[in-house]
């Protein structure tokens, strides 16, 4: 189980199926495939972070790029 700070970055497989609407780990996996949502393979299906989820809207630090927006200029 993952604690403190950690626990707010992560973005747990039952998290996935909600935020796509899909009900499978692999339909999770074509969404997040789909959306440019990097995901990782855990015991009870595919998982990311935060920071991917943001990367993938081009909003935050995960994004190197000239211009990319932060989330303040988005919020």
């Amino acid at each position: 189980m993952l604690g403190g700070d950690a626990s707010k970055h992560i973005i747990l497989p039952e998290m996935l199926k909600k935020l796509s609407g899909k009900s499978s780990a692999a339909a999770v996996r074509r969404w997040a495939q789909s959306q440019n949502i990097r995901i990782k393979e855990g015991g009870d299906g595919p998982w990311t972070t935060l920071e991917a989820v943001n990367e993938s809207m081009g909003v935050g630090l995960a994004n190197k790029r000239v211009g990319a927006y932060r989330p303040d200029d988005v919020l």
